[in-house]
């Protein structure tokens, strides 16, 4: 692995990019046609994952990379450090997400933190209210290598309110390609005008604009939820996330629970009450977030990253075969004492996407 140089640093453009506007509709020649790269029919040999670090300092609050050749053995490229900041206000976003177009190329979609402090320190300038700067935007990019990174632009994506009245937090934007509608839909957690934290989905055919700014809640179980994670299986959808309504003495909240959905855009229902980390009871929390979810080369077996809450810089791993039954989880080293996973690092926010030889290589010579 080679390593970071100031040469390599990507290329973001600053936050005098303008905020785009919705609109109700667009022209039918922007439709997203499906392609190869949407049908997964191109070979992908290599894992990428995306993440953020565990502190709140701006170079943990940026994009890290890391990859795999079998899903169980990641190693961080530019030793764990930062490969892409924005250079908009604070320079903070979280929940980055790389996603593939259906061109070949990718979009980074993560929360837009940039009006919160440089760190979160009593002895520092830092804004103490880190937390407390909800944005209706996101933060989005471009690259054609997952090196420079291009167009870096803020994207409105609800006029919604959360509780008192206050902006609407986007948080956790992943995305999914709508073969129905042709275009992408971006999936988030926003809270409501009760403070409940639940899941939307925004439409859009560019990344640029939306094509509506209304409410469209996809997943609500009636308790607040956050770090939605989205995977296909077979026909089906799965969305993974944590229940936040923490409760240690009935046992209630504070672990991941999986929805399902028959088909795309139509809602969630959750499979079960189960908390499927909770593999040695259901009635003690073990307090874990960030799901990140995917398919080992084996294409039968599912995994399941999450870190505890009060220490992120601990992972836990659940592995099935079976992601439709919601009692099927097992911890990795219970269910194979072959499955060891070895993760970079203490970093959270963690998603997955799939890359070429061409891609790993040029990712690997820059690193």
């Amino acid at each position: 692995m080679k390593l970071f140089s100031k040469k390599s640093v990507t290329a973001v453009l600053s936050a005098a990019a303008l905020l785009f506007t919705s609109c109700d509709s667009l022209a039918d020649d922007v439709l997203v046609e499906p392609s190869d790269w949407s049908e997964g029919v191109m070979e992908t040999p290599y894992y990428l994952m995306s993440s953020i670090g565990a502190n709140m300092y701006i170079s943990s609050d940026s994009l890290h990379l890391a990859w795999s050749d079998d899903g169980l053995t990641w190693t961080a490229f530019n030793s764990n450090g930062a490969v892409q900041t924005t250079n908009s206000g604070s320079n903070h976003y979280r929940d980055p997400s790389i996603f593939r177009l259906n061109d070949g190329t990718f979009v980074l979609l993560a929360a837009d933190f940039t009006s919160s402090g440089e760190i979160q320190d009593l002895g520092s300038r830092s804004d103490l209210n880190y937390w407390g700067h909800p944005k209706s935007t996101i933060y989005v990019a471009f690259s054609n290598d997952l090196i420079n990174w291009t167009k870096g632009h803020f994207l409105k994506l609800t006029e919604g309110t959360g509780k008192d009245g206050a902006v609407r937090h986007c948080w956790s934007p992943r995305a999914v390609y709508n073969k129905q509608y042709k275009c992408y839909d971006i999936y988030w957690v926003g809270d409501n005008e009760e403070g409940v934290n639940e899941v939307y989905l925004t439409q859009t055919y560019d990344f640029y604009s939306v094509k509506s700014l209304k409410d469209n809640v996809i997943y609500s179980p009636g308790c607040s939820v956050i770090n939605a994670a989205v995977v296909k299986s077979g026909s089906s959808y799965y969305l993974f996330a944590r229940d936040d309504d923490v409760d240690f003495a009935t046992g209630s909240g504070g672990d991941i629970q999986v929805a399902k959905s028959e088909r795309w855009g139509k809602g969630f229902t959750r499979i079960s009450s189960d908390y499927i980390n909770r593999v040695n009871g259901q009635f003690t929390p073990e307090n874990v977030m960030y799901p990140c979810v995917y398919k080992l080369t084996d294409n039968k077996t599912w995994v399941m990253h999450v870190n505890k809450k009060n220490d992120p810089t601990t992972f836990s791993t659940y592995v099935t075969t079976d992601i439709s039954d919601s009692s099927s989880w097992q911890a990795a080293s219970a269910a194979d004492p072959a499955l060891t996973f070895t993760l970079p690092g203490a970093n959270i926010d963690t998603s997955v996407v799939m890359i070429t030889q061409e891609e790993f290589d040029a990712l690997d010579a820059v690193y």
